[in-house]
């Protein structure tokens, strides 16, 4: 380490900061302490910070000054600002676990103080610097770190440890050879030890060497090395170690520090290999001296080796409710803030994780296959998969490790970290229930707020009619919800009720809430009841196509006919894609997606070919459970006792079979059910229209005597009835001595039903044609009985009498669900049906003493539709890209579907002027609409419709923005198929059209303050008004009162960041019309750049990079990034539509382009080709020339032997067309414009580009070809 220069140095940093000091975001952030020791002003501009060796001007100081003896800190956020009048942020974080940090001059090679190779590990909220501020420095850890000010006190830091291997190969059984760095931070290195212990036994001290000798690979290189002896490794056994190094001054430092005894690791650990486990499945080895304290709420702490690392000191504790009295238990492992479990290699570490039992599910598979299936269907799910634990060095059981729900969940599961989630154990969000925010939930994530999120919700789940159907629009996420309802469904989870899920909130984004899925081991045909609670060893099939409604949201949505439908539509993609229908006799289970994943399961926990296997071991470990719930030992005879062989062949032979046979035989339409028929293919569809609708004219009657006997019911015998005093009203028909039934109440019976039970209905309706009725349809709010007829036949009852008289009364109560239909398939009936007036007749019954009564009717009619192998076609309806409010996230585009059946749309895509794919889930109502935007939350915040408010479905997250130039959208299926297109016309105001960024300058060489952006006016003819004209995203500046507010045909301008550098870099005397403002900068690493016109239309939006394809020539070499033909209107998005400048320091507010030569024919160079050419190819700018040529390439997409003709271009030459001509006889030669398709272009960072064009068939098929190249210059 180096601190003892004269000026500037870093003196103090902390790199563990969660409370100390807070950035101006409220974000505690890692920091960095610069001082000026000297007794003369410094300036800092151009200085560099970095934490990598190989790249010492990562980052780079603006131009500030220290005072002498001045502190000043800096940010280690990653934010990266360095605007000099705010706080200074470095573009990278600092490493607690040590690593390299240096203050580098401005010449980036000379390092003025550096922490190298690495400074130590770090201490949670503790600083580390010098102490105290003297030529002879004293490094030290500081417990009250003094940022910006002097350090005081301080412990001296002992040597730095930086351990070779903390998880080494797993060994064998035998010596095992320990190395370790150690380096000097104050004072030389005296001694290092190593500890280490067997499995539970006592410490034992090796002394370690850095003498070459006794296992030590080299003297003093200051990596010093021990022998663990083979007796302290044993196979399956778990050895552990740790060090302690001591200077000459006897301070010492502990690896690993273990300075929290409840929150860290007390030792560096392996297990030997254990050849005698044979398994397919990972290996989770699990060591603790009390198994029995584990399964309990206090817990055991103990140690875990997976997938190659060692994990020391954590905490198991007891899991779960329900199967807390399993002899196999559940465990949550809890692990340390010094070292997260990494449960898969390609994911982030977590801090807890779920080992589930999986003893009462036979079959081992169901808690992972039911989270899959929720995962492949795109809910976010947790990951679950199965392990075989050993624990202390033998078999303990396979167990099911589950991620546990924190904001690494969230990220991983692609939400917001930010967003705040809750586990649900006793609440349905229902405020009539009791339910409330504080109350039989866990909050899992932004603890450090209150539950108001959640009470808002709870109140707003509380509203009814119309308010109530806006407030899930604009805050349930719809598409998410869909999603996990219909994927319960498919999986059959019965265990959605007061608990087992969680409700999440996209907190400071969308704000919308959904539920996420959790404890799903109660699927595939289990069930909890009161007689048997875990313990019932039958297979349920039925129901449970509708679950989760005891949640309030679900029975919300589920009651709300465009989410019943939107839900109903996605539980068909999902079954067929799942469950899929009965299959053909024969089929093989290879196609089935269960059978095939229960074999595969099968194959990893319980394969024939080892033997034992791992489901046997726990089988023959755990024993079984009979019905209710008797616990006995694996050999018991009973038939309840069953391998997982067994208990995967009752999925195959009973649940899968019975349950394809339940949905796809009684639960689809037209067969007594609501699954809608298939999206395309496979089957006809259904389209269903209204011939009785909610309020349609009825004559009500309640009959005092039997006089009218079944006259009254349609008979066309005794038509038309004579209905005088009977009542007029629209239907529903009912009273309601509560409020419950108001609202659907037309004609109020109340007074006439005081003294009968029975009420007579009659609605008129009219059939154009009969013989175009395919189905029929009987839909009905009633309570609490009833018996229809249809032209005096009977059609339907429910909850009816045997023989109904005019005086008749039902025995049991019905009570109606005033937002829901009961549908009856009545197809059977439609022979009834006349031509033109037809008469639906009903009956409606009450229970004697019934406080309410009521009868709400609607009769529809189906059409059968031929199947179709197409999507359904979903239309454009309105699209607004200029908002009033010039707000462009305010923008929206509408889409329509105008089928009479809902229509899922999930992962179609957007794509044209913006690109979008739609969320799983999304699904659009029949004749329904959804608006797509960039965001949901402007959208909403509209101030004229459609906006918020208005019970709108919204989608939001689309990138870009709507072009004003005019441009084409079109929507793609899930197949990528074209569903349909449209076109938007252009409304550009004249920025738009004329205004280009022509030229930038991201990059400069030396301290980046040089950076400029130029403006090129396109039009011939036009003077623009820059007024107004702003950048606002990447650097910002407004031309409004600049030097430079209107730009004349042909004209640039300059913005720049700092004009001093900027004229101290490229002289004075360039049109500039000002800096950028608010200390912004052009990124070094590329970022999006957006400018806008006075009406904040977007005039330009596009993001460029310092990596390929784009010229990374322009990265610090002095050059900038010139857009090509410009006056073309080139899109700057695309990397081949830009090139490094011709110059050094760019064309500064004039034209790059190569001069056109002065005699085009002539020869200059005297190569003997015209200066004309030369100009076209690039071989006038002094590189080795390159030529024209053919080519075969069998690697082009044009297929094989495909012929290619290759030319160099100058990207400067833009006065210039190339044209081709071609012969097969040097006598005729012909125009080659279409015989020739271009493949690609090939930036060469010279200022050419290497042009390769395909010879398209038939000319390629020539026995022989020859190619002249026409320059046309301008």
């Amino acid at each position: 380490m180096t601190g003892s220069y004269a000026a500037p140095r870093i003196t103090e940093f902390m790199a563990s900061n969660v409370t100390r000091l807070a950035d101006e975001e409220g974000d505690f952030s890692d920091w960095i302490e610069v001082h000026n020791p000297d007794n003369v002003t410094v300036t800092l501009a151009g200085f560099h910070l970095t934490d990598d060796a190989a790249n010492l001007d990562k980052w780079t100081f603006p131009a500030v000054t220290l005072a002498p003896d001045e502190l000043l800190v800096v940010f280690a956020s990653g934010k990266n600002r360095d605007d000099p009048a705010a706080r200074l942020h470095t573009n990278f974080r600092l490493s607690a676990d040590g690593d390299y940090l240096a203050l580098v001059a401005p010449d980036g090679t000379t390092v003025v103080s550096d922490f190298a190779p690495s400074y130590p590990a770090q201490i949670q909220n503790r600083s580390f610097g010098l102490a105290p501020l003297a030529d002879d420095p004293v490094w030290s850890f500081f417990s009250t770190p003094t940022p910006g000010k002097p350090n005081k006190g301080g412990t001296r830091a002992g040597p730095t440890i930086s351990v070779v291997d903390k998880n080494p190969t797993q060994p064998e059984v035998g010596p095992l050879t320990i190395a370790v760095v150690v380096r000097p931070t104050n004072e030389p290195v005296a001694t290092v030890n190593l500890y280490y212990r067997k499995m539970f036994g006592k410490e034992t001290m090796l002394p370690m060497k850095d003498s070459g000798i006794g296992g030590d690979a080299a003297g003093n290189d200051e990596v010093w090395t021990a022998v663990i002896p083979g007796a302290a490794l044993a196979a399956g056994e778990m050895t552990r170690w740790r060090f302690v190094a001591a200077d000459r001054d006897g301070t010492k430092t502990k690896e690993p520090a273990y300075r929290a005894r409840l929150d860290s690791d007390q030792y560096f650990g392996t297990v030997a290999k254990d050849s005698g486990i044979r398994t397919s499945l990972s290996v989770l080895h699990w060591f603790t001296k009390d198994v029995s304290a584990a399964g309990s709420s206090r817990g055991s702490r103990g140690a875990v080796y997976y997938n190659g690392e060692f994990y020391d000191n954590i905490l198991f504790t007891l899991h779960g409710q329900s199967s807390a009295g399993f002899p196999k238990k559940s465990y949550n492992i809890d692990f340390n803030r010094t070292q997260r479990f990494r449960w898969n290699a390609n994911e982030p570490r977590v801090a807890d994780i779920d080992l589930i039992t999986n003893w009462a599910d036979k079959s081992k598979v169901r808690h992972v296959l039911a989270y899959e299936v929720m995962r492949e269907s795109g809910v976010a799910a947790h990951f679950a998969y199965t392990v075989r634990v050993q624990h202390n060095g033998g078999f303990f059981s396979t167990a099911d490790l589950i991620e546990d729900a924190d904001d690494t969940y969230l990220k991983r599961a692609g939400l917001n970290r930010e967003g705040a989630l809750y586990k649900v154990y006793s609440n349905r969000l229902n405020k009539d229930s009791g339910d409330n925010a504080n109350n039989g939930v866990e909050k899992k994530t932004r603890r450090f707020e209150k539950n108001t999120d959640l009470q808002a919700l709870i109140n707003g789940l509380d509203l009814r009619g119309k308010p109530l159907v806006n407030y899930l629009y604009d805050n349930i996420d719809i598409p998410r919800c869909v999603n996990l309802l219909a994927a319960n469904s498919v999986i059959r989870n019965i265990d959605m009720h007061r608990k087992n899920w969680y409700i999440y909130r996209d907190t400071g984004q969308s704000g919308e809430w959904a539920i996420l899925p959790w404890d799903l081991d109660l699927s595939h045909g289990r069930t909890w009841n009161t007689q048997n609670t875990y313990f019932d060893n039958r297979l349920y099939t039925n129901g449970f196509v509708v679950s989760g409604t005891r949640i309030r949201l679900v029975s919300h949505m589920f009651a709300n006919p465009a989410m019943r439908a939107m839900i109903m539509r996605r539980i068909r993609t999902l079954t067929d894609r799942f469950l899929q229908p009965p299959p053909v006799p024969g089929t093989p289970e290879s196609e089935l997606y269960y059978e095939r994943r229960l074999n595969e399961q099968s194959q990893l926990i319980d394969p024939p070919a080892i033997v034992p296997s791992d489901a046997w071991l726990d089988f023959k470990k755990w024993g079984s459970w009979l019905q209710r719930g008797a616990k006995v030992r694996y050999t018991d005879t009973n038939k309840d006792v069953e391998t997982m062989t067994e208990a995967i062949e009752r999925w195959k032979t009973e649940y899968l079979p019975a349950r394809r046979k339940y949905i796809y035989n009684t639960q689809i339409v037209g067969k007594g059910g609501q699954i809608p028929l298939p999206q395309t293919g496979g089957e006809p569809t259904m389209n269903y229209s209204p011939l009785v609708a909610y309020k349609s004219a009825a004559k009500v009657l309640v009959p005092t005597n039997g006089n009218l006997g079944t006259t009254w019911t349609g008979n066309p015998s005794f038509e038309p009835l004579d209905t005088t005093g009977w009542l007029s009203g629209p239907t529903g028909v009912g009273y309601d001595r509560a409020t419950a039934y108001d609202s659907l109440i037309g004609v109020d019976v109340g007074h006439q039903m005081r003294n009968n039970t029975t009420v007579y209905i009659r609605i008129d309706f009219d059939v154009k044609d009969p013989a175009l009725v395919d189905l029929l349809e009987l839909r009905v709010k009633y309570d609490d009985g009833f018996v229809a007829y249809l032209n005096g036949e009977y059609l339907v009852s429910a909850n009816s009498p045997a023989s109904p008289k005019w005086n008749s009364s039902t025995r049991v109560a019905h009570g109606a669900n005033p937002r829901a239909y009961i549908k009856f398939d009545v197809s059977d009936k439609k022979k009834n049906l006349r031509t033109g007036r037809n008469v639906l007749a009903i009956q409606g019954f009450k229970t004697v003493n019934s406080s309410d009564m009521l009868i709400v009717p609607e009769l529809y009619a189906g059409r059968i539709s031929a199947p179709s192998t197409l999507e359904p076609r979903i239309a454009f309806g309105a699209i607004e890209a200029n908002p009033a409010s010039g707000n462009q996230d305010e923008e929206f585009i509408q889409l329509l579907n105008p089928n009479s059946t809902a229509v899922d749309i999930s992962d179609w895509r957007l794509t044209g002027g913006v690109e979008h794919i739609f969320a799983p889930g999304t699904v659009l109502e029949p004749n329904g609409a959804l608006y797509v935007c960039p965001s949901v939350t402007a959208f909403r915040a509209r101030n004229s419709s459609p906006k918020s408010g208005e019970g709108l479905f919204v989608q939001g997250g689309y990138r870009g923005h709507l072009s004003n130039f005019g441009e084409s959208l079109v929507i793609l299926d899930a197949a990528g198929a074209t569903n349909n297109t449209t076109t938007l016309s252009g409304q550009a105001s004249d920025a738009q059209r004329f205004l280009v960024v022509s030229e930038l300058m991201y990059h400069p060489s030396g301290d980046n303050l040089a950076e400029y952006v130029e403006l090129l006016n396109i039009s011939s003819s036009d003077t623009l008004n820059l007024k107004e004209v702003r950048f606002t995203q990447g650097v910002e500046f407004n031309f409004t009162g600049s030097a430079i507010v209107s730009l004349s045909p042909g004209e640039r301008v300059l913005i720049v960041r700092d004009l001093a550098a900027f004229e101290t870099a490229y002289g004075a005397n360039h049109p500039v019309a000002g800096a950028f403002t608010n200390g912004t900068a052009l990124s070094n690493g590329g970022e999006r750049l957006k400018l806008e016109d006075a009406k904040n239309g977007t005039i330009v939006e596009f993001t460029y990079d310092d990596q390929p394809p784009w010229p990374v020539e322009a990265d610090q070499s002095g050059r900038s990034l010139v857009l090509i033909a410009p006056h073309t209107h080139p899109d700057p998005a695309l990397s081949e539509n830009w090139r490094v400048s011709l110059q050094p320091g760019g064309s500064l507010g004039g034209t790059d382009g190569a001069p056109f030569p002065s005699d085009p024919l002539g020869d200059a160079n005297g190569n003997g080709e015209p200066d004309l050419i030369d100009y076209a190819l690039g071989n006038d700018l002094g590189l080795s020339p390159i030529f024209p040529g053919f080519s075969w390439d069998e690697d082009v997409p044009a297929g094989e032997d495909a012929l290619l003709f290759t030319v160099p271009i100058s990207l400067a030459a833009e006065g210039v067309q190339i044209e081709f001509h071609f012969s097969t006889d040097l006598v005729e030669w012909q125009d080659g414009a279409s015989h020739f398709e271009l493949v690609s272009t090939e930036p060469l960072g010279d200022g050419r580009a290497v042009r390769t064009w395909r010879v398209k068939p038939p000319l390629h098929d020539q026995p022989q070809l020859y190619v002249r190249l026409r320059v046309v210059g301008q």
